[in-house]
């Protein structure tokens, strides 16, 4: 694998503070936290917001971005299960700086101070595994930037649905729309389309109505133009 296909695999392995705790740490803070359901749609979290929580997916797709004065979103990331949210405001104990919304049913778990508190006090190695988390998540918002510069379209794409992997093989469909996609991806809906037809060619993808239908997960990785 290339320099290139090593920085995509990276820009989306992280997935929030939650994922890099020890097991049996992990296991006590999700079993303290206290579960949520939103239906699509449905706002979980508003910029400007005090961040008293943060939040673990354990199903369903979430829609990281703002909300326009005219009621339009720009997506930033579509975060799925097993990937948490919300940790920066919370941690920082500054306002939200983005929405959040159900991008179907999905099901969390909401931690909040308590919880973190217990977790830090049951194993030393909590307060520096938060640290990493943080500096991870910095160089991860460095890598989407260089991303932005030096892969092309179809790489980027590939970056995007990548990041909703749920299972490592076989078809799997990630519920996002083209006009999602191209949101989050940054490119027209006729770059995005050019893309997507390149990787369907290759057998890689199948487009379905509001979804994304994964074929190979190994091939996606490795697809370039």
């Amino acid at each position: 694998m290339g320099e290139s296909r090593q920085k995509m695999k990276s820009t989306f392995a992280a997935a929030g503070f939650v994922s890099l705790l020890p097991e049996n740490v992990r296991s006590h803070l999700l079993e303290q936290g206290r579960v949520r359901r939103y239906e699509k749609g449905e706002l979980i979290l508003q910029r400007g917001d005090t961040a008293r929580e943060f939040w673990f997916i354990e199903s369903g797709i979430v829609q990281i971005g703002r909300y326009s004065v005219d009621g339009k979103l720009t997506l930033f990331a579509l975060l799925g299960p097993g990937e948490s949210f919300g940790e920066q405001g919370f941690l920082g104990d500054f306002p939200r700086m983005v929405d959040a919304i159900a991008g179907n049913d999905v099901k969390l778990i909401e931690i909040g101070e308590a919880d973190l508190m217990t977790a830090i006090e049951s194993d030393s190695e909590v307060a520096r595994i938060m640290l990493k988390a943080m500096a991870n998540m910095v160089q991860q918002a460095f890598d989407v930037i260089n991303a932005g510069r030096n892969f092309s379209t179809t790489e980027r794409v590939a970056q995007a649905l990548l990041q909703l992997r749920v299972e490592e093989n076989g078809d799997v469909a990630v519920p996002v729309t083209q006009q999602e996609l191209s949101e989050l991806v940054g490119v027209s809906r006729i770059s995005l389309g050019k893309a997507l037809e390149k990787l369907e060619a290759d057998g890689i993808i199948k487009r379905r109505y509001g979804r994304i239908m994964v074929r190979d997960w190994s091939a996606l990785l490795g697809s370039s133009d």
